[in-house]
Order: structure tokens, then C-alpha cells, then sequence
């Protein structure tokens, strides 16, 4: 399974396990959505992709 779920339009990572009403994840489009490889935060950060503050909490 799938634990985050980047949005190259806002350079925004999401945690899918913990996602919430605001974070608004519904509403990336297809083009727009970015896996990572390794699935962590640690690599979607490194790849210059920000918290979302609502599902993302305190992890940076």
C-alpha cells in the first residue's frame, strides 16, 4: 500500500494514512500525482516536495 502521494502542481506531499478533510488530495489530478521510491517522507522531501500541513503534521 501506498503511504504518500505527491502533487507535482503545488510540490506538496500528502500522507495518505492520515489524510483530512482539508488537504483537498481528491482534487489532484491524474497528470499531477507522484509516487516515490522508497514510499517515505524522508524521499519525498528530499526530492524538494513540502509538507501538507493538514496530514502532515509534525514529521519535518
Amino acid at each position: 500500500m501506498v503511504n504518500y502521494l505527491g502533487d507535482n502542481n503545488k510540490q506538496q506531499v500528502h500522507n495518505l494514512e492520515n489524510q483530512k478533510e482539508n488537504c483537498q488530495m481528491d482534487e489532484i489530478k491524474i497528470v499531477h500525482k507522484r509516487y516515490f521510491i522508497p514510499d517515505t517522507f524522508e524521499q519525498a522531501n528530499a526530492e524538494g516536495y513540502a509538507s501538507c500541513i493538514h496530514c502532515i503534521e509534525n514529521l519535518q
